[in-house]
């Protein structure tokens, strides 16, 4: 994590909003569920109800309350109950009804359907994190750092594809992104990554992921992007869209092919059977709704993990993070201008990571931005809080201002209209990478779980590799050892050693 702000620096952004107060935030929270769609259960950790609506959320998906069946299927045996219908659970459901629609699969939501992280996140889908490879390339050898690499790119396109050929709306755009740097040391860093991999590329041709980075720099970086601060930009292509219809499309996929999903249904604790039953059930899943039975259970509760399974939790290698996100709009007419046609990151920015997505043409409010980052303004940097019916007051103040501070007054304006404030609950890990697998001692409880606020790159193919070591019993060769859900627990034995 990077330092926090200064006084002085903060200064300068807050003046800089056109944002004159922290009032300002509160009226913008929405929120996404009234008292008799969500379980009235507060129990910590685990999701609250009444959380705060995203942008993405409203209006709220033809499936958001859906329940495929009226009651509570509890005297039925399924193959799998899926915890979770975010990027994850979605793509899990999906790939396992791809591969056999006879399966029987229910899905348990605490709230509405795509209604955690996925559904609250900051409307990229990108395989941003290509300065990790020449890290990736010390730690764990070329080999393994390419598979990372690939997985991430191919998890993207994997997403596109899937949009595509089946017709979702969600105003899934290509665009060019850039991570933006308005620091010569952290440009520097990010320079000599991209240099490591075009030489990785040069001797590895047909290993390195094809999807070129370019570096700008100085005033040709100023003049390219349009922003009036920086020192520096890598470019690349990648895509926004609205995450919810994109997840709630993959789900309609699935309840097409069999998939039961029941909302408003919150999964309170998790009961490994003695011996199997008649019917082949290994677990029980207790419920506010009752308790269903299955022969696997796969978890895909990301920053909710830790307060669902203890042994998880033990681990002490998950962390949920409160993530926070702003709708914006400037007062300058964006219609021509080709700065409010791209998406970006500003990794060394004072108030920590800021990651914006301009809102195409066609989309709702287009030419806002949806912006988010800034933990760096909680003094606990929002560590270990699962509370997302609240907004942090001094994030959303910063994030407000930081819009017109990137993106200069000529272009942005003199003033910002705040369209909307929300957070999210994503799930970190020491390493940076998600936890896939089938969970230690514990026959049939898989894990598709933190994805490290990665989702949309890192979970596609993460459910892919989770359903062959599911059906098959093996893991594929392209999927990262480095993602492995075991490693939580060796991490754990080596540091009792």
């Amino acid at each position: 994590m990077r330092s926090s702000l200064s006084q002085v620096a903060t200064a300068s952004i807050l003046l800089a909003s056109g944002v004159n107060s922290l009032a300002v935030a509160h009226p913008h929270s929405l929120r996404s569920d009234t008292p008799d769609e969500s379980p009235a259960l507060k129990i910590p950790g685990l999701p609250l109800p009444n959380a705060t609506k995203s942008y993405w959320q409203d209006p709220p998906h033809r499936i958001a309350n859906l329940r495929t069946t009226k009651d509570l299927p509890t005297e039925k045996t399924f193959d799998y109950v899926i915890i979770g219908s975010g990027i994850s659970g979605a793509a899990t459901a999906h790939k396992l009804l791809d591969r056999d629609s006879s399966l029987s699969i229910l899905m348990i939501e605490a709230r509405t359907a795509a209604s955690g992280a996925t559904g609250r996140n900051g409307g990229h889908c990108k395989p941003g994190d290509y300065n990790g490879v020449k890290a990736w390339v010390e730690a764990y050898g070329e080999d393994d750092a390419l598979r990372i690499a690939n997985m991430e790119q191919d998890c993207v396109d994997d997403v596109r594809d899937f949009v595509r050929s089946h017709n979702v709306s969600s105003d899934f755009t290509d665009v060019e992104t850039a991570s933006l740097y308005w620091t010569d040391d952290s440009f520097k860093t990010a320079v000599e990554s991209i240099e490591f991999q075009h030489e990785l590329e040069k001797r590895r041709p047909n290993d390195v992921p094809k999807n070129k980075r370019t570096i700008w720099k100085g005033q040709d970086a100023r003049d390219y992007w349009g922003w009036p601060e920086i020192v520096g930009a890598v470019t690349f292509k990648a895509h926004t869209q609205n995450p919810y219809h994109t997840v709630c499309g993959m789900l309609e996929y699935s309840l097409e092919k069999g998939l039961n999903l029941q909302t408003n249904t919150m999964a309170l604790s998790l009961n490994q059977l003695g011996k199997k039953t008649e019917a082949g059930a290994r677990w029980e899943v207790k419920t506010n709704r009752g308790t269903v039975k299955s022969k696997q259970v796969v978890l895909a509760t990301n920053g909710f993990t830790p307060a669902l399974h203890p042994g998880i939790a033990s681990t002490n290698f998950t962390m949920p993070v409160r993530n926070q996100v702003s709708a914006v709009t400037p007062s300058a007419n964006t219609t021509d201008n080709k700065v409010f046609r791209r998406s970006n990151s500003v990794p060394d920015l004072h108030s920590g990571n800021v990651y914006i997505a301009a809102q195409p043409p066609g989309a709702k409010n287009a030419g806002s931005v949806v912006i988010g980052g800034s933990t760096q303004m909680s003094p606990t940097r929002e560590r270990y809080i699962t509370d997302d019916t609240a907004i942090n007051d001094q994030i959303a103040y910063v994030l407000h201002g930081a819009a017109r501070t990137v993106y200069g007054y000529e272009n942005w304006g003199g003033s910002t209209k705040v369209i909307q404030d929300w957070t999210g609950i994503v799930c970190e890990t020491p390493d940076g990478f998600p936890l896939v697998g089938e969970v230690p001692a514990e026959d049939g409880l898989w894990a598709i779980v933190c994805m490290n606020g990665h989702g949309m790159a890192w979970a596609y193919r993460s459910a892919e590799a989770l359903v062959d070591m599911m059906t098959e019993g093996k893991t594929p060769k392209w999927f990262p050892e480095q993602f492995k859900a075991q490693r939580a627990w060796e991490v754990q034995s080596n540091e009792e050693l």
